[in-house]
């Protein structure tokens, strides 16, 4: 298989290791699941059930054209004539081998019963060459359609069905994360929008006025889920059966990007693991009432977890700073922390005035002594909250707008830990007076195993100047050319500077990948994480005893496909120019390494880094031939 990765510009190929033997065990497993379920009948578990299951139903969306719902409609008229006559053959082996068993010597009967066999087998067959025949007809047209969102089985791995919104749809971020394992009962599960949300299609019975981001005439007559268009469901470990949950109450952050769904009981058991799964529907809209699932992504996201069964008393802490504290910085650095796990997003962003609004983080001027205007946003699964200030003071090499802290002075960081209950570290009510997590308990801002502290002052000084300098890539990972890689292979790059965490999103890195013989493409879900490193390489884990200096961003994606029976899928990663560095500098030009690791050395007439070349002509991200 060969993987293409393109950082900026540049682009690396290297093929991925595939064992043949796993080739003949997945085949053979596929090729008897195949037959079983057409034979039987059986039914498959529902996509509510489980992301990475397909059913018949979907014929369409495997073969990668979901994206519109006639094809959806073909594919389930035929799983119902395919099992129909799966059933009648079955029914007529039975009989044949009843007659058989029953004929007592009687020629004839024997006769009859194995003309019934014969003629029986003889059907099978041509129904499962039909089914052969159809599949392929199906996937040739999938493969030959434009987009990234088809889906695909190249009888080796398959793609998981329902999961290319994110990343490459509306989506950004969830939480629990796609196949997360041993989440706690207690926890609160978060979906994050490219865009501001329509607020009626997760809270029951909630009117906007037809006013879309404006809230202060909205009419809300209670909080509970809209569970015909956010379904979250469990599989009851005792009886096999999907139950629906509806006591959940929905909040959001101002901005409507990000809802926050909390069960009002635990979720799960506490004596077995429990599969949860959530649903996003198709009829969800965006606040400007458009819907937020359309082309090859219509058909709506995915994604399951599993609830373990102990609950999360376990405090958050704050594990990193940005910038370094006691230093002096020019006056457009960024402003972020990053907690030890994910938080509640309405505990933990929001929009500050010069007088009033959220003060759950604050942003303080020394000379002033008053909390600066600006906003909080979340971002890096949950865990990294960055500060923008209201102040524009210059434009970056993007042509968007810079903003700045107050020039020569103090600057502190003032973190609060929400008031907790009688039993701490649950937090009292909602809506919080200071942050906590996922699982809504509070803060423990010294790191001392108890919740409810405040997080110590942090400080740093402001100089009168602004830095312009870009960032630079330093290294990626896999190598230009590398060979033998997994085909869960993560991308990592990592960062001559501190980058500004909330453009490592989705929006700005993205993955896409292509079948070389057909230039087709299939769906695969994408998802970039942040980290600080210090000077020793190490993730930040301590802000009091480490300073962070780089930044490495890690792309988790679904697994790639392997390249088989003719058929080569390429795969490329892009980090566009949107990406910023800690003083809200672009990534521009495209400046990265090459084979040897060294830079790229891009220049004005040769901005393009191609394969560890600098070129000018602009990179061909997924070449047609490797």
């Amino acid at each position: 298989m060969l993987y293409t990765v393109t950082i900026g510009s540049a682009v690396c190929i290297f093929p991925v290791v595939y064992s043949s033997l796993l080739k003949r065990v997945l085949t053979f497993t596929a090729s008897a699941a195949i037959l079983a379920a057409f034979v039987v009948a059986h039914p498959v578990a529902a996509l509510a059930q489980a992301d990475s299951t397909s059913t018949m139903a979907d014929v369409g969306t495997t073969a990668g054209l979901a994206s519109t719902d006639l094809l959806v409609i073909i594919g389930t008229i035929i799983s119902v004539v395919l099992g129909f006559l799966g059933v009648i053959f079955l029914i007529l082996i039975i009989y044949s081998g009843f007659l058989w068993m029953t004929a007592a010597g009687n020629e004839d009967r024997v006769k009859k019963a194995q003309k019934i066999l014969i003629n029986a087998t003889v059907g099978i067959i041509i129904v499962l060459t039909a089914y052969g025949i159809a599949t392929f007809i199906l996937n040739a047209l999938g493969a030959g359609s434009s987009g990234g969102g088809s889906s695909t089985d190249n009888g080796v791995v398959s793609v998981e069905a329902l999961s290319g919104s994110l990343g490459a749809g509306i989506l950004r971020d969830h939480y629990p994360e796609r196949n997360a394992t041993d989440i706690a009962r207690n926890t609160h599960i978060m979906v994050t929008f490219a865009e501001p949300m329509d607020i009626a299609s997760f809270i029951l019975d909630y009117d906007t006025s037809g006013t879309g981001t404006d809230v202060s005439d909205d009419v809300a007559t209670g909080t509970l889920i809209d569970s015909t268009l956010v379904a979250i469901s469990s599989i009851n470990p005792d009886t096999g059966l999907e139950e629906i949950i509806t006591d959940v109450d929905v909040y959001f952050t101002d901005d409507l990007k990000t809802f926050t769904f909390a069960p009002q009981g635990y979720l799960g058991s506490a004596t077995a693991d429990t599969l949860y799964s959530v649903e996003l529907k198709t009829d969800i809209k965006t606040a400007a009432l458009q819907d937020a699932f359309t082309g090859v992504y219509s058909s709506g996201y995915v994604w399951s977890f599993t609830v373990g069964t102990t609950i999360d008393l376990t405090p958050p802490h704050v594990v990193s700073v940005v910038p370094a504290q006691s230093q002096t910085f020019d006056r457009n650095i960024s402003v972020e922390a990053t907690f030890s796990e994910a938080m509640d997003p309405t505990s933990s962003t929001g929009t500050r005035t010069a007088t009033s609004g959220f003060q759950n983080i604050q942003t303080i001027s020394g000379t002033s002594g008053t909390a600066q205007a600006g906003t909080y946003e979340i971002s890096n699964g949950y865990k990294t909250v960055t500060y923008t200030s209201t102040d524009a003071c210059g434009t970056n090499s993007c042509g968007e707008t810079i903003y700045c802290l107050p020039a020569n002075d103090d600057i502190t960081l003032r973190i609060a830990a929400a008031t907790t209950t009688a039993s701490p570290p649950q937090a009292d009510s909602f809506p919080y007076d200071g942050v906590t997590d996922a699982a809504a308990n509070s803060l423990d801002g010294n790191n001392d195993g108890t919740a409810g502290d405040d997080f110590p002052d942090w400080s740093f000084s402001t100089s009168g100047d602004i830095n312009m300098d870009g960032p630079v890539i330093s290294t990626i990972s896999p190598n230009i050319l590398g060979e033998d890689q997994a085909l869960d292979q993560p991308v990592v790059i990592t960062f001559l500077d501190i980058m500004r965490t909330l453009t490592l999103t989705s929006s700005n890195i993205s993955m896409s990948n292509k079948e070389t013989a057909t230039g087709g493409s299939h769906e695969m879900w994408f998802l970039p994480r942040s980290v600080s490193i210090d000077e020793l390489g190490a993730e930040v884990i301590d802000p009091a005893e480490q300073v962070a200096v780089h930044t490495q961003t890690t792309i988790g994606h679904g697994t790639f496909l392997a390249s088989v029976d003719g058929r080569t899928y390429l795969y490329a990663a892009l980090v566009e120019q949107g990406i910023q560095n800690q003083y809200q500098n672009c990534y521009s030009p495209a400046n990265g390494p090459d084979a040897s690791g060294v830079d790229c050395a891009v220049t004005p007439t040769s901005p393009s880094c191609c394969n560890g070349n600098a070129q000018s002509a602009t990179c061909d991200l997924l070449p047609v031939t490797p």
